[in-house]
């Protein structure tokens, strides 16, 4: 049975790790679950874990030809292990020519296919860089540039000549000139934070929302969206972050309830940007990539805004998609890129086929489960604090 790694920083096996072992498996590979502190660099082995009998235990072994290497594996305590992974194996993603924020969105804004999603982006070095923004823009977004997972995200208005507002997650406050500069020397000064126009992307009830479109490369090396969602940052001044308290909702049911004449326009824009977006990304950086999180905003007129290309996106609401895709990308490196035939393997596929379809139930109905808690936690049980916030706001 031929190897593949799969690499995190976590300690514990991850549920996606779980599931992908189990569908590699059924494809005639044997997951190597594994952390860059299991490579030891003199022995060129490997101290990971595998799964059997639906426990991970550990194993020895050489360094797999294909590892699906997590973005966050890439920190500089890690170089020496992973430059050696960058020349001895075929990894999802070698991090090479890794594309900022800032760089994506000024080499986009110039390309004709794309400069519509464009948001008007400015590296920050000085209090008078935020501050002309919010002459010309009156509302911003302040990000990190190398941020992950909507981290350290501000928003800053200017209400009047000497008074601003601040959103930070849940919480909004208000400063003075003087108290602007004191936030921009303590929070932002030297830390390689970027400017951003702020595009209105909300629900009627005032809540942020985007389109996060969760894409793969499949089992023909092609890009695949895994799947589509909205977030909606229940009770949030920032982001829709799904872990600070957001909901998510199916897209075609949240574009019927607020884009009901735009809809279907809306919904296949989406799909499209799905499969030319991870294309381009490819391509200004001259590499291969696996996995990609794309999230787009609408404004209150249909029009869509790139936020972000994340290339460590959460699987943690598409499980059941990322665990085939993925199993089925593996196969297709080992057989298609590295030429290594998996023994019997089209045999064994139409053995396993039953298998396979049982595993993507399984998932499926786990992460059904799964959002379920996460919409039954945070838009149905917040559903009355909205209404109460609406009426606060209201009386004031």
């Amino acid at each position: 049975m031929h190897e593949i790694g799969m690499m995190t920083n976590f300690n514990k096996p991850t549920e996606l790790a779980k599931m992908t072992a189990l569908i590699s498996r059924a494809y005639g590979m044997e997951l190597i679950y594994m952390r860059p502190k299991d490579i030891n660099i003199e022995e060129k082995k490997v101290y990971g874990k595998v799964l059997v009998n639906n426990e991970w235990v550990d194993k020895k072994t050489d360094i797999p030809p294909f590892i699906d290497a997590a973005p966050y594996c890439f920190m500089r305590k890690n170089k020496e292990k992973m430059d050696l992974l960058r020349k001895t194996t075929f990894l999802s993603d070698n991090r090479r020519n890794v594309v900022t924020k800032e760089m994506l969105q000024n080499t986009l804004s110039k390309d004709e296919q794309f400069s519509h999603l464009m948001i008007p982006t400015h590296k920050i070095k000085t209090f008078q860089d935020m501050n002309s923004y919010l002459q010309d823009y009156q509302k911003i977004v302040l990000k990190p540039g190398k941020g992950l997972r909507g981290k350290g995200i501000y928003i800053i208005e200017k209400k009047d000549n000497d008074l601003f507002t601040i959103g930070f997650n849940k919480e909004k406050w208000d400063a003075d000139l003087n108290a602007l500069k004191e936030f921009f020397e303590n929070t932002v000064s030297g830390k390689n934070y970027i400017l951003q126009k702020y595009v209105t992307s909300r629900t009627p009830q005032g809540d942020p929302f985007d389109c996060r479109i969760h894409v793969e490369k499949d089992g023909t090396g092609k890009w695949a969206v895994a799947k589509m969602y909205v977030r909606i940052g229940i009770g949030q001044s920032v982001i829709s972050n799904v872990n600070q308290g957001g909901g998510i909702s199916d897209p075609k049911e949240f574009l019927k309830a607020n884009f009901s004449e735009q809809q279907e326009e809306i919904y296949q824009d989406l799909l499209q940007l799905g499969t030319q977006i991870p294309e381009k990304m490819e391509q200004l950086r001259g590499t291969h990539i696996m996995s990609l999180g794309l999230d787009i905003g609408i404004d209150t007129n249909g029009k869509l805004y790139l936020f972000e290309v994340n290339d460590g996106p959460s699987t943690k609401a598409v499980i059941s998609e990322v665990a085939f895709l993925r199993s089925n990308y593996y196969l297709y490196v080992l057989e298609k890129r590295l030429n290594r035939k998996i023994k019997d393997s089209t045999d064994e596929l139409e053995n396993n086929q039953q298998e396979i379809r049982e595993l993507k139930e399984m998932l499926a109905e786990k992460e059904k489960q799964l959002n379920s808690i996460l919409n039954s936690n945070s838009w149905k049980v917040t559903g009355l604090m909205r209404k109460a916030r609406r009426k606060i706001t209201k009386k004031k």
